[in-house]
């Protein structure tokens, strides 16, 4: 029988498939989406910064000349138009990989310039006309040949710093955003490919964890942990956790058949023990008949303990059976209301939710006077309170009372003091199934008695 794949391989699987997803989306959106554009600007709106502060462009101070590759082109144009020296101006691309060509490497072509023995400037510029001659144009003359056109053709971005009386440069450039436009580019497509990936990684991960919430399901629930779906270490484990159920009921099982025969065979002796005892004279009698009633009464309790211990787990609707146990104590002159309220379903056996809920209405009535029980529930959780009419319960004796054959000193006597019991049922059905049970204070002083369970949610059948 071939196994079933291990954990490691549905996460690392999971895992890879997401990050692959991730990874070739982002690039595809990268490839297809346009170049962002390139900045630019012109000489005319530097120049107007320069006088002046311009939105979109930053004005800075400089102890010292900048550095930087220098565009003596951009440089004669513009110390022309601000009258200043060539030396006083300084104009340097913001991209040092930028430069200026009017043709690409398609079309470009190769032209032989021959000077016949004439004089070249230091620094000139070649315009070419439209017959493919070309004409010298010194740095100088170059306003007077170009005007204005050359000062409102936008270019890639670039820096001109200008000399001040001070000997500081007065440096400007255009504003630089947070982000260049490939940062955005990028931020974009991780945006995007994070909007189309987190809904199929949110399908993977439910049907990676639906056998990890079924088996949580059928703990929180009592109910049987058959084969599941999943990793092998799951199944594993469900297998496990079956057998230790298995194990921890029989021991159970086994637990009340012996609690069983012992009270079997203590209830022999006492019954002999009260044939003898009637013989006695009085008061003797009474007391002894009395003793001998309690040690039976606790041989009871202790019994019905075991066999609530081993039952087995049923959904169980809590208000019809909380009102048919107030009707009951009712009809026996018990002081016992219940408050109105919603329905909930819990998952417990039902004589020991009946006799947890009991032991709670007893002590009200016996120790207390009486009281009333309240149904409710909130956030998957059932609440089933008992507040009692008596003065209240010291905090010191609350923790202490939950243990077994533990009484409060008003118990203590012939008439009303039991085996200890009681709470201590309450309390260990609460934690055998999942919920909880403490006694806290009202805000009138008296007692309140809590048990909280997970609530059971009745799946919807379709129509």
């Amino acid at each position: 029988m071939k196994r079933p794949p291990s954990a490691l391989v549905y996460i690392g699987g999971f895992g890879i498939a997401v990050a692959t997803l991730s990874v070739a989306t982002t690039a595809a959106i990268v490839i297809l989406a346009p170049p962002p554009p390139v900045p630019r600007t012109s000489a005319a709106e530097v120049i107007g910064a320069l006088q002046r502060p311009i939105p979109g462009f930053e004005r800075r101070l400089l102890p010292t000349r900048p550095k930087g590759e220098r565009v003596s082109m951009l440089e004669t144009l513009i110390a022309d138009e601000l009258n200043k020296p060539l030396r006083d101006v300084q104009v340097s691309w913001l991209d040092n990989g930028l430069a200026i060509t009017g043709t690409n490497s398609r079309s470009s072509r190769t032209t032989v310039i021959r000077t016949d023995a004439t004089k070249l400037p230091p620094s000139f510029v070649l315009l070419q006309s439209k017959n493919n001659t070309f004409k010298l144009v010194t740095p100088s003359a170059m306003p007077g040949v170009l005007g204005n056109p050359l000062l409102a053709l936008p270019l890639p971005a670039f820096t001109v710093s200008v000399r001040q009386a001070d000997n500081r440069w007065l440096s400007v450039s255009p504003a630089q955003p947070f982000l260049a436009g490939w940062q955005r580019s990028i931020l974009i497509a991780l945006a995007v490919s994070l909007l189309l990936i987190a809904p199929v990684a949110w399908i993977f991960a439910r049907r990676l964890t639906r056998p990890f919430r079924a088996l949580a399901g059928a703990l929180d629930h009592q109910t049987d942990i058959g084969p599941t779906d999943g990793p092998r270490e799951l199944r594993e484990a469900a297998a496990a956790i079956a057998a230790m159920r298995s194990r921890v009921a029989i021991e159970a099982a086994e637990r009340a058949r012996m609690l069983t025969a012992i009270a079997h065979d203590l209830r022999t002796p006492l019954t002999g023990l009260r044939l003898r005892i009637e013989a006695a004279p009085e008061p003797q009698r009474s007391r002894m008949v009395a003793d001998v009633e309690r040690m039976q009464s606790m041989i009871d309790e202790v019994l019905a303990y075991a066999r609530d211990a081993a039952a087995p787990v049923e959904i169980l609707d809590t208000r019809p059976l909380l009102a048919t146990i107030v009707e009951e104590m009712k009809e026996a002159g018990a002081p016992i209301s219940l408050l109105p309220g919603g329905d909930a379903c819990v998952a417990v056996p039902t004589l020991a939710f009946r006799r947890a809920v009991e032991n709670l209405l007893r002590n009200a009535v016996t120790y207390a006077g009486g009281g009333t029980v309240a149904l409710r529930r909130t956030d998957g959780q059932v609440f089933v309170s008992v507040a009692d009419s008596g003065p209240g319960i010291p905090a010191t004796d609350r923790e202490r009372l939950l243990r077994p054959f533990e009484r409060g000193d008003s118990s203590r006597n012939r008439d009303t003091g039991g085996a200890g019991l009681g709470l201590s049922i309450v309390s260990d059905l609460a934690a055998r199934y999942g919920g909880e049970f403490g006694l806290a204070e009202a805000p009138d002083g008296r007692t309140i008695a809590t048990l909280r369970l997970p609530e059971f949610l009745i799946p919807e059948t379709e129509a």
